[in-house]
């Protein structure tokens, strides 16, 4: 029992940083309680833990056939490209963290999320070794009952 223990409490030190979200602000919070607004957030952890994870099948399922992403490299991406961009190792991290400026649902069901991503790319994704900053804005939608990442836009801000 104790060998399993020690393996696991190593496997958990040794296991890349998770990802994770934060936010300073009380109406994003607030936001968070709402159902829909909770079952993206959760989508997003999941998507987020996939990008640190390597985790091709999580990170692909994500994007419906018609998504549309304006990616930090300036150009925008269908789910081809973007899974491709990933099956490369040009979409790696170490970690990826949010901060969560606005969460929201709009009128149509759509659910809305911006903020700032602070991420370090590792592997052959630019900038690998540094700290990346860029804002986001990620619209999800439901897709029968499931919710998916209809439209990305990300914009590096600063690389330290």
């Amino acid at each position: 029992m104790r060998r399993v223990l020690v393996g696991l409490l190593m496997a958990v030190a040794a296991a890349p940083a998770a990802a994770a979200w934060t936010t300073r602000s009380d109406d994003v919070r607030a936001a968070a309680q709402e159902p829909r607004v909770a079952a993206v957030l959760a989508a997003m952890t999941r998507l987020d833990a996939a990008l640190v994870a390597g985790d091709m099948a999580t990170f692909a399922a994500v994007f419906p056939e018609d998504a549309v992403v304006n990616s930090p490299q300036n150009n925008v991406n269908r789910p081809a490209a973007t899974k491709a961009r990933f099956g490369a190792g040009l979409i790696a991290y170490s970690s990826y963290d949010r901060v969560i400026d606005y969460a929201g649902v709009r009128p149509n069901g759509e659910v809305i999320v911006m903020g700032e991503e602070i991420l370090h790319p590792r592997d052959n994704a630019p900038n690998a070794g540094k700290t990346v900053h860029r804002r986001f804005t990620d619209v999800w939608r439901d897709d029968t009952g499931t919710w998916k990442l209809a439209i990305r836009q990300a914009t590096i801000i600063t690389v330290e």
